[in-house]
């Protein structure tokens, strides 16, 4: 009985195997940190693509002076090129300020494959306030917005509360990264629409 006892005693004083033990009980949260860096990293990095992008074409479209649908659908096609293969809806609108009646009007608001439905002057002038820039009479500009969609390689846990239980590796739920720009055309007053002529009167 006494040899007994004394053995476990001894047993109970060895460290023979702590390292690997502690090793072993840390390996799936190291495994799990590693993971949730690079899914960060390449979320900001679809992120600063698709910016980019919305710019890039933000700007192609204020050196033109007059477009057709096929440009604006070309432009989709423009924005999945430089968002590599990424799912994008967008809708690109021109419209003028009227500082006599104190209004937006809308020259043109189309999206590509009518993916999204135009912009009404009431959802423009909602946006007045804390989006659009201050403008002078009779000035107009052209808004891109953008919505492009990203799934990333590894699914890490964003919502503890909802999500209990959903926690690691696998194909995650997908996101969308909204854009919001608006430019002043470079070379003309104003981007009009062929199919939808621009009012003579404005």
């Amino acid at each position: 009985m006494r040899s007994l006892v004394s053995r476990i005693r001894q047993f109970s004083r060895r460290e023979d195997g702590l390292v690997m033990t502690e090793f072993l009980i840390l390996l799936p949260l190291l495994i799990w940190a590693f993971l949730a860096l690079f899914v960060y990293w390449e979320s900001f990095r679809a992120i600063n693509m698709a910016q980019k992008a919305n710019y890039a074409v933000s700007d192609l479209i204020s050196r033109q002076s007059d477009i057709d649908m096929n440009f604006v659908n070309g432009m989709q096609k423009s924005m999945e090129y430089l968002t590599g293969g990424a799912p994008v809806r967008m809708r690109i609108t021109s419209f003028q300020w009227d500082a006599t009646k104190k209004e937006y009007y809308v020259l043109f608001s189309k999206s590509p494959n009518n993916a999204v439905p135009p912009l009404t002057k009431t959802e423009l002038a909602a946006m007045a306030t804390e989006r659009i820039p201050v403008m002078a009479d009779r000035d107009s500009a052209v808004l891109v917005e953008t919505e492009v969609g990203f799934t990333p390689t590894f699914f890490v846990l964003s919502n503890p509360a909802k999500e209990l239980g959903l926690f690691g590796l696998g194909t995650g739920s997908s996101y969308t990264f909204d854009n919001f720009v608006i430019t002043r055309p470079r070379y003309a007053r104003r981007v009009c629409l062929i199919e939808q002529p621009c009012p003579a009167t404005l």
